[in-house]
């Protein structure tokens, strides 16, 4: 029996948000753990955004029967303010592929000691192949990785977690009132702005009510599990790794090289799924625009990509994911409005 277009739904959607921010645990000990023991609440209610949206968006696609990001922003805000918001969220988009490759960069640096362009071009040449394949390439990889990628997650989380003798949350946080509300809405926010158009661009596996409902639940489900036991460990070590782009690298290296392997592994296909996704959506964009030759467009959009990565990684999450959860969080109101008002 082959697997059901919801399960397929809810692969992808939830591969989405395991880049190298996530893997690594960047941006778990930004915007969560250095909250203390309420950031695990955080988590939760960023948990609940991503599975709410993710159930209101296919269900507007699967209603409206629009199959294209460009088709929902037309649709939720007019032509004009839908065209802006677009492109806005493009640029975000490619952002996060260039940060993906950095991410590879910082992880051939810190892991294997290899020039910081080397990681770069070679996740950039792996996803083009990938784009080269279409949704059908993203589907399948996603399909193949991502059940490896949240066992795996939740076994290193956890594992790590529970063979540490210190209190977990011992000195780490201030709670400094509602911030931790913020951050989590925030995180959720500009995640979102690439969620939404790999769900657009999936909606037409949502055939019917409860598949909508469950490939949006079921996806935001399986990232707040593996972000919570992702985030177990980082506030044991965090006096050590604040500083660090990989956080969770330094945590498995504890552990002997078995189990630094198997950390990087999650970590390189964490990298490649969300890589590929965010590619994959840049590319529908540029093949709107009339870009027909789709390997031409991949391979230009993978050489930017590992140009523009030398930014630095922990320099794009620190400053430039924050920059669009304003805008990400301007599109939550929107879709979730939408879909409560059609369906009172």
């Amino acid at each position: 029996m082959g697997i059901s277009n919801r399960m397929k739904i809810a692969a992808v959607y939830g591969s989405v948000f395991l880049g190298a921010g996530f893997a690594s645990g960047r941006e778990l000990m930004q915007y969560f753990v250095g909250f203390g023991r309420i950031g695990i609440w955080g988590l939760m209610v960023a948990g609940v955004l991503f599975a709410l949206t993710g159930w209101a968006v296919l269900s507007i696609c699967r209603r409206e029967k629009i199959v294209s990001y460009s088709g929902l922003m037309r649709y939720l805000l007019g032509e004009k303010l839908g065209t802006m918001t677009e492109w806005a969220v493009v640029g975000f988009l490619f952002c996060l592929f260039v940060a993906m490759l950095a991410g590879a960069g910082a992880t051939a640096q810190q892991a294997f000691h290899l020039p910081f362009t080397a990681g770069a071009v070679m996740v950039g040449i792996v996803v083009f192949a990938i784009l080269c394949f279409g949704l059908n390439g993203i589907i399948k990889v996603n399909l193949i990785l991502a059940p490896f990628m949240v066992f795996g997650g939740i076994f290193i989380g956890l594992f790590t977690f529970f063979t540490y003798a210190t209190p977990a949350f011992a000195g780490i946080g201030t709670n400094l009132g509602l911030a931790w509300l913020l951050s989590a809405v925030v995180y959720a926010s500009y995640n979102l702005v690439t969620g939404i158009p790999v769900l657009a661009a999936t909606s037409g596996l949502a055939v019917t009510k409860s598949d909508a409902r469950f490939g949006g639940i079921v996806g935001g489900g399986i990232i707040t599990v593996l972000g919570i036991s992702m985030a177990l460990p980082l506030f044991l070590y965090y006096a050590d790794i604040i500083t660090l782009e990989i956080p969770f690298l330094y945590i498995a290296d504890g552990y002997g090289h078995g189990f630094s392997a198997l950390y990087l592994t999650v970590l390189i296909t964490a990298l490649l799924t969300t890589a590929a996704c965010n590619g994959f959506a840049v590319l529908q964009w540029a093949e709107g625009l009339g870009f027909k030759n789709k390997a031409k467009a991949a391979a230009m959009i993978c050489a930017f990509g590992v140009i523009a990565s030398h930014i630095g990684f922990s320099n794009i999450v620190a400053y430039i994911y924050p920059l669009f959860g304003f805008l990400g969080l301007f599109k939550i109101v929107v879709i979730l409005f939408s879909a409560v008002k059609k369906r009172g």
